[in-house]
């Protein structure tokens, strides 16, 4: 059975470069270049390649877009953000794509309205490629299993024979009670295919926390890479999933409107950026100007390849901290929404995984913390009947937040979903309420 298993993992490996043979050998071009560019990043001919990409999207913008039409080098553009997009997106199309065939994609619409973004078809293919280059860093490789662990509505769903073609198996986020945890399990323990886990990292933690309870040993499902992507990743969630499911876990940072933007290396906790696929700067939090070497700030991104609706100094709406003293240079975190990061009494911005590590205490299921006021704090938590640290976890925070921090802790039956399925760790309300803070 295992080997006709393997050979089924094998035809759709093989029939997906066939395919792209067929087609052009447009994934491979990509993939090698991707391959060139990050594993060569210092060479002369990398930084050619990477500067002559910058330099073709911006005189692209220049002359086919409205928006762009009146800037010339990468230190003139404007930062854009999705509020701008939303306004005038017109003035972002590209005039040379009028009619020509483009991919839209949808971004979740649980900070505002959604927002639909064109793609032409090289952007679709580099997507493409970056998914399979950093899939197998991790580890994985086409022709595996995919567990896709996210929420998935009606558009994302994808139909059954696309599911059997690219070997993914749906799951639903939303559902992660006891008895669908339970079927999971227990239908993967006896699959034998070769597996990746892609999902939300908030989904990994419930699933480690089921196998905790019920003291389950480590799972032989030849699970061959974890990644998770769109929350942060706590050290609970990364131990435990190797540990239930022998892999290693890297954290992924992507977007729906860019693609992989950065992604941990097996064994650090640093992101590799995508310096292939886009120009990364990091701006102060609230100064259109970069920051000092290891001061955290805005991600801010250029996509290299989105020639339909070029994203030039795009803000990301994340916060984050790079490392310029190393070659290529890495994010050293990603704290996450700017409106969603907490600052302590003195206003200096605290790390989310204060949060997010709070599942280490026994007995606490979930955690969430919110910023009322400069030193007032709500620390939501969901607990089992064990839990009796509230003394602990108070004098641990205040450590972060301050002394003078006034914190209240409230216990709950649960953290709620947003409607993409996400739990969000931290909310800033005293950050909406005073934008200039």
């Amino acid at each position: 059975m295992k080997l006709l298993i393997s050979f089924l993992e094998y035809l759709r490996f093989i029939s997906f470069w066939f395919l792209d043979m067929i087609k052009g050998l447009k994934i491979t071009r990509h993939y090698k270049e991707i391959s060139y560019i990050l594993e060569n990043f210092s060479t002369p001919k990398s930084k050619a390649l990477r500067e002559k990409k910058l330099m073709e999207l911006i005189n692209h913008a220049n002359k086919h877009t409205l928006f762009y039409k009146n800037y010339k080098k990468i230190q003139d553009f404007p930062v854009i953000n999705k509020n701008i997009l939303r306004a005038r997106i017109k003035e972002f199309k590209s005039s040379s794509f009028t009619n020509k065939k483009t991919r839209i994609v949808s971004t979740s619409g649980s900070t505002g309205s959604a927002l639909k973004i064109n793609q032409n078809r090289n952007k679709v293919s580099r997507n493409i490629a970056d998914s399979i280059y950093f899939g197998k860093l991790a580890g994985f490789k086409i022709g595996y299993k995919l567990l896709y662990l996210r929420h998935w509505d009606d558009l994302l769903r994808k139909p059954f024979f696309t599911k059997f073609a690219q070997n993914i198996e749906e799951l639903e986020v939303v559902n992660l009670n006891d008895s669908y945890v339970e079927s999971i399990i227990n239908k993967i323990k006896y699959d034998k295919s070769s597996k990746g886990w892609l999902g939300y990292s908030s989904g990994y933690e419930l699933i480690c926390k089921y196998l905790d309870k019920t003291k389950s040993k480590p799972i032989n499902s030849y699970v061959k890479s974890i990644i998770a992507m769109s929350e942060g990743l706590n050290k609970y969630t990364k131990r435990s999933m190797r540990k239930y499911f022998n892999a290693h876990v890297v954290s992924r940072y992507s977007n729906t409107e860019n693609g992989i933007i950065a992604q941990q290396k097996i064994n650090s906790d640093s992101f590799s950026i995508n310096w292939a696929s886009f120009y990364v700067e990091i701006f102060k939090i609230d100064e259109d100007v970069p920051v000092t070497n290891g001061e955290a700030g805005r991600i801010i991104i250029t996509d290299l390849h989105n020639y339909a609706i070029p994203l030039i100094r795009y803000d990301t709406g994340d916060v984050g901290t790079i490392n310029y003293e190393v070659s290529p240079p890495l994010l050293k975190n990603i704290e996450g929404r700017k409106a969603d990061i907490i600052y302590n009494t003195k206003g200096e911005i605290v790390s989310s995984f204060i949060v997010a590590n709070v599942v280490e205490y026994e007995g606490i299921i979930q955690g969430q913390l919110i910023q009322e006021t400069q030193k007032e704090y709500l620390l939501k938590l969901n607990v089992a009947n064990e839990f009796k640290q509230e003394v602990d976890i108070i004098n641990e925070f205040k450590g972060y937040l301050g002394n003078d921090a006034e914190l209240k802790i409230g216990y709950v039956d649960e953290i709620p979903l947003l409607a993409s399925g996400k739990r969000k760790a931290t909310i800033n309300n005293y950050y909406k309420s005073n934008p200039s803070q």
